[in-house]
């Protein structure tokens, strides 16, 4: 995808709509593996109707098993603690959170302590979906994940005091489709920890982004520091990230001298503060197929060979920006870099 075809403004705008107006199915009444949740419903309903929902969330979490859905109903859900889902459904009957027939849920953690531990869902079983709700103001990440198996669909996470949604310790073969991260910022170090989306600190294999925009926050886009193993990218954008003392970094594919062969195809990262695509110390290949760098200080910056194999950067574009672009251990085909 072009620079051309990507207006941020309509797409922020666009996207903070749809990805908050899911339209889903009217769910059938009564079905003991359904449960709603209504700001004007009680803990001491069935809730097993849109009639007759609970009102809080943790309600319907201590009901949860595999194959139960969770229909959180328009309004806004407010809550000072983290929501661990630690239980697990199964491929075929996975545990699902997710908006009820195109309402907008919000799940706000803004009277969450400003705390590392405090985190607005916490993943750490397998098999769950999240879909179509807004998260913000939590205290560190608006989500986190351990467990694996895991899908995250069309959220918008705004406003946490760390990364909007991360993966470490061991996360696997998770999924995040068309979610937005956007203005995340951890004041007690000015910005220098809250990144748009993460992959990092040990995670295990088969992570995988689609379709995911991190705008505006105050370190990375996305940030793969100390991996330990590859993640993949399709069609994602990190713009204009860096603020306060934040790194600044679009799309940091690695450090901390691990070896992880990341794989980027259809990115753009477009007036991040320090860089647009950034090596940091990775010492795999990394592959980067049809992605665009556009007014980042340096756009793209691969300053050394991998311990083996070579990059492989195909079909890039390189537009703008301040520094020249920085390619070394790199086998190049129809790319467009400033490197002159």
């Amino acid at each position: 995808m072009r620079n051309g075809k990507r207006i941020i403004s309509i797409i922020t705008t666009c996207f903070m709509v749809t990805s908050l107006c899911i339209i889903s199915p009217t769910p059938a009444h009564g079905a003991s593996n359904e449960y709603y949740v209504s700001v004007n419903g009680s803990d001491s309903n069935n809730g097993q109707s849109k009639d007759k929902p609970y009102k809080t969330i943790d309600k319907a979490l201590g009901n949860a098993s595999a194959g139960t859905t969770i229909y959180l109903m328009n309004g806004t859900y407010k809550s000072s603690v983290t929501y661990k889902l630690s239980k697990s459904g199964t491929s075929g009957s996975p545990i699902r959170i997710m908006n009820y027939s195109g309402h907008k849920p919000v799940v706000d953690f803004s009277s969450q302590p400003y705390a590392d531990s405090s985190r607005g869902f916490q993943i750490s079983g397998n098999y769950w979906v999240i879909s179509g709700l807004a998260i913000q103001n939590a205290g560190d990440n608006g989500i986190h994940i351990s467990g694996g198996n895991n899908r995250i669909l069309d959220c918008f996470i705004t406003k946490c005091g760390d990364t909007g949604l991360q993966m470490s310790n061991g996360a696997f073969n998770n999924e995040i489709t068309r979610v937005t991260s956007t203005y995340n910022y951890d004041s007690k170090t000015n910005g220098e920890n809250a990144d748009g989306f993460a992959a990092k600190l040990s995670i295990g294999s088969g992570n995988v982004f689609r379709n995911c925009i991190a705008l505006n926050n105050s370190d990375d886009g996305f940030d793969f520091y100390s991996a330990g193993n590859a993640v993949k990218l399709y069609n994602c954008e990190a713009s204009y990230n860096g603020k306060g003392d934040g790194n600044g970094q679009g799309f940091k594919v690695g450090g901390n001298y691990t070896s992880d062969n990341h794989y980027l195809e259809g990115c753009i990262a477009i007036g991040n503060k320090k860089r647009g695509y950034d090596q940091n110390n990775n010492t795999g290949f990394i592959t980067l197929k049809n992605c665009t760098g556009k007014n980042n200080n340096i756009n793209f910056y691969f300053p050394k060979a991998p311990k083996s194999g070579t990059h492989k950067f195909s079909d890039c574009i390189s537009s703008g920006g301040a520094g020249k672009d920085v390619i070394v251990g790199a086998t190049v085909v129809n790319c467009s870099f400033n490197t002159k």
